[in-house]
């Protein structure tokens, strides 16, 4: 149990991280060129998704933090990051923003499969107990 404890709150961490990362690429002046995405027009649309990026990684963190008690928090991101990479290929994101949204969506997609799984055995709930917090 301890073990499935410990994978879980790595996956949970990571996940967090990952979110972070998109901090950088959003917030320092010309990383969004340097992955080949191309700057917008408005600063807004740097900083909304930086906001949403951090929300996500905070409350992913502090998810770590109890696994067992925060489970749920987990498990729904694992489903946004699943939807996000579904409507990111089906959109075709990659034809306006380039091989870098490809990479993300993989990421994305892997973290949230694992997210779900992860946190679930951890929890030792079935995955609806976690998404309606039973």
């Amino acid at each position: 149990m301890e073990q499935k404890i410990s994978t879980a709150k790595m996956i949970t961490r990571f996940a967090s991280l990952y979110n972070a990362s998109a901090l950088i690429i959003f917030l320092v002046p010309g990383a969004l060129a340097l992955v080949g995405v191309e700057e917008p027009y408005s600063s807004f649309w740097k900083v909304l998704p930086a906001l949403l990026a951090s929300f996500a990684a905070i409350t992913l963190w502090i998810s770590s933090n109890n696994i067992i008690q925060f489970a749920a928090f987990p498990a729904w991101n694992g489903i946004i990051r699943i939807v996000f990479a579904t409507v990111a290929i089906v959109a075709g994101y990659h034809i306006t923003m380039g091989p870098f949204i490809l990479l993300l969506v993989a990421g994305d997609l892997l973290i949230g499969i694992l997210t779900i799984v992860l946190v679930t055995r951890a929890s030792e709930k079935s995955f609806i107990q976690l998404l309606i917090k039973k």
